[in-house]
Parts: C-alpha cells; sequence; structure tokens
C-alpha cells in the first residue's frame, strides 16, 4: 500500500511541475516577466512633437473648437491622438484649445491624405 501512495505523490508532483513548466513557457507569462525576450513599451517620458519630421507648415490660426481649427482662413480637423503643444514646449490638451476672434502664429503637420488632419501642432501663445 506503501507503494502505490508513493507513486501517487511521485505522479501529482510530476504533474505539478509539467504544468508549473507550461505556464512558466506561456507566452502570456513570459510577456509579464522582467526577463522577457518580448519588448515592453516603457512611456517613462511624456511624448513630444518630433520636430524634425518633414512637411512643416506655418500660419495663423484665428479660431479653434471641437478638434477643428481654421489656419489662414481653411478649416483643418485635428487627427485622434494629435500632438499639441505650447509655443513653449508644454503640452497641452485638445479641450483646452477652444477660442475665436484671436491670432496666434502655429506650426502644424498635415497627415496624408485627399482630407489630410492635422497630425501635430505647436500653438505660440502670447508670451509662450
Amino acid at each position: 500500500m506503501t507503494g502505490k501512495i508513493a507513486t501517487i505523490l511521485a505522479g501529482s508532483c510530476v504533474g505539478m511541475l509539467l504544468g508549473v513548466a507550461a505556464l512558466m513557457w506561456s507566452p502570456t507569462v513570459q510577456a509579464q516577466s522582467t526577463f522577457s525576450p518580448v519588448p515592453q513599451a516603457q512611456h517613462d517620458q511624456p511624448v513630444r512633437i518630433d520636430r524634425s519630421l518633414p512637411g512643416m507648415k506655418k500660419g495663423i490660426i484665428s479660431e479653434a473648437h471641437e478638434g477643428r481649427v481654421w489656419i489662414d482662413g481653411r478649416k483643418y480637423v485635428l487627427a485622434p491622438g494629435a500632438l499639441l503643444e505650447k509655443g513653449d514646449g508644454s503640452p497641452m490638451q485638445v479641450s483646452y484649445l477652444k477660442f475665436e476672434g484671436m491670432n496666434f502664429e502655429v506650426e502644424y503637420w498635415l497627415g496624408l491624405g485627399p482630407d489630410p488632419q492635422i497630425t501635430q501642432m505647436i500653438v505660440k501663445f502670447v508670451g509662450g
């Protein structure tokens, strides 16, 4: 009887070890491991406008609300996830960009397509 119990216990231990090994080699566990070969995104720094991108345009913005802006009399839409900064380089939320009847210098980049959207924009407020 003791031999049967030892065999059952040994089989249970082997089964548990195989189960743990299978879990350790699964992609989900590897992705969460600190020793994982899977690259992990690091967002220590906030995303900044890439001023080196080609196609930067300059203009005067005269109106902005609800994700739409008027630059040099033409209406543009801000692309989803568009990056906005003030002239001093500090980030700006789209919701902050609401005004009419004031003029500010802007630098902006348009995405590709028949109806291009603004992907990045720097608003040079007075003093910033």
